[in-house]
Parts: structure tokens; sequence; C-alpha cells
């Protein structure tokens, strides 16, 4: 997948566009469905497939929102859209300029002059320009104009809620720790990833070693134990972690905390993957390091149960 940066290159010159716009933020399912559509119109038509999406989040620029807010990191999404066959990433940063274009400019000046496009694909509830005022309505107008295919998708529906797949209720449900309708919406688990850092080896001593990372800049879980999916260096292992603060071992910090079952490699400063899998209990503060110990042990249990180990 080729990437671009249109605020950086004024003489874009990959032609024949078959585009979507958007944030594709964690690229669910019915986002997943949508490009599957763009790559079987561009193949189906002699034309390229790619992305248009905006950084920061436009949410995250007009402050209605903090920077945790993205469901994936850009570069997961930027990996995730390259392995579903997506053959250009074009990316441009939203800024006041961006943020003052009007609708009908925003066509004439970026999709048209800039990318020139032959294609568009978007939802049937596409809004863009400034004050969002920009529709279908208005892409449909100006296609004879400037030349460009229309094709305009139908929501796609959760088959279970029979609600169509919202970005925003995926955020809602990682805030909560419903990791089941995450996974379900997404196609896939939700994970944090990063290198592993020392800590303050408290775990070690009670025979419940963990790896521990610090979160990435993106949504945070809520704050409890999980049971967990890891995967390192190509294999995949199960166990359960804790994401939180740990108060009663007086931590200050979010740090995600994995003990990773029949385990006993040093893997201090290499790269982690942790997929959460669902909902253990609460973090909370216990009154002494014997309690803590206890309620480890039963979380364990659990988490072996629920990994039928």
């Amino acid at each position: 997948m080729k990437l671009h940066n249109l605020n950086t290159r004024k003489d874009f010159k990959i032609k024949n566009l078959c585009l979507c716009i958007g944030n594709f933020d964690g690229i669910h399912l019915g986002h997943q469905y949508l490009i599957k559509k763009i790559i079987k119109n561009a193949q189906s038509e002699n034309l390229k497939s790619a992305i248009l999406t905006f950084v920061p989040h436009p949410k995250v620029y007009f402050k209605k929102t903090n920077a945790n807010f993205n469901i994936i990191t850009n570069d997961d999404k930027k990996n995730f859209l390259n392995s579903l066959g997506v053959e250009n990433y074009i990316e441009y940063k939203f800024n006041k300029k961006l943020s003052s274009l009007d609708a009908k400019s925003f066509i004439e000046k970026i999709l048209v002059k800039q990318l020139d496009i032959k294609k568009i694909v978007v939802g049937k509830d596409f809004r863009f320009g400034k004050d969002r005022k920009g529709d279908t309505a208005l892409l449909k107008k100006l296609s004879g104009k400037y030349g460009y295919k229309l094709l305009i998708i139908s929501d796609v529906k959760n088959k279970i809620t029979n609600v169509k797949f919202s970005s925003s209720t995926i955020r809602r449900n990682i805030n909560e720790g419903s990791f089941e309708k995450v996974s379900h919406a997404l196609g896939r688990n939700w994970f944090m990833q990063g290198k592993i850092i020392k800590g303050n080896q408290k775990a070690r001593l009670i025979n419940f070693p963990t790896a521990n990372m610090k979160p990435s800049n993106h949504i945070l879980p809520k704050k409890g134990v999980y049971c967990v999916n890891i995967k390192f260096m190509g294999n995949s292992y199960k166990g359960v972690a804790n994401f939180g603060e740990r108060p009663t071992v007086k931590g200050v910090n979010l740090l995600l905390e994995t003990h990773i079952f029949e385990f006993t490699k040093n893997i201090y400063g290499k790269e982690l993957t942790v997929e959460f899998l669902t909902f253990i209990r609460p973090e909370k503060k216990f009154k002494d390091f014997k309690s803590l110990t206890n309620q480890i042990k039963k979380d364990v249990i659990k988490a072996k149960k629920y990994h039928k180990i």
C-alpha cells in the first residue's frame, strides 16, 4: 500500500482513483464491507483503490473529546488497511484551513483538482465540508459536471442487534469493558500493543509474574481485570491482565499488567500484543497485599476456566 500526504504533495500523480473518504476508526465490519466494495469496483473498472482520511480525527481537532479517542492507533489502521488490499492511503491534516472549506470547494479543489477521482464510494449518511453540510445529494449533483461516478452503500447492520455498526458504539463498549460486543463489531479482538517495561516486581514474589506495558495513544478500556490472548514473536498464549493504576501497591500511572500462563521467558524491551476477550472484575483497592494475592488467585482460576485450560 502506498502512503501519501496531501499537505506536503501538491503534485499528486496517482491517477484513476476509486476513492472512499472517512476516518475508519477501528475499521469495524461496516468499514470492511465498504472497503471491499472499493477494491472490487476498482478492480472491475481498472481503477486504483484509495482511502482518504484525516489526522487528527475532527472531533479531537475541535476538542470535543480527549486525545485518547481513537479505537486503534494510526499505524495499526494503516497496517490493517494494507492487509485488506487497499492500494493507496491518502492522509490529509485536519486543520483550520480544511475545517473552513465548504463542501462544494472540497469536491472541486481536493477531489477533482488535486486527486482527479474517477469514482467515489460512500455510505448513505456520509457528510463532509464545513459544518458537515455536504452530502451524497451534492456529490451526485456535481458528478456529471466533473466526470466522476458515485456509488452509495447502504448501512451495514449488526446481525445480532440489527443496528448499524458504529465507531461511537465501539468506543462506549471499550470504556465499559464489553469486549464480546467489541470483538463482534470489529470482526477481531481489540488489542493493546507495546514494549514490555519493568514493574515493581511484587507480582513475581507471589509467583504471578507480569509483562507490563504503558497504554498507547488510543482509547482506554475500563479499569479492571480481563481474560486475554497474547501474541509474542509469532506465537499465541493465554493469560489474565489487569489494566489500571494498582491502588493496593500505591500505583500512580496507568499500566497494563499481563500474567501469561505457562510462560517463563524474559521479554523486557520486547514488543507484546494483548487481545482483550472478556471482563472479570473492576479494579479494587485491597486492605493489604495478602488480600490482593488471594484475589489474583481467584482471577487466574476464572481466566483459566474461560480459556478452558
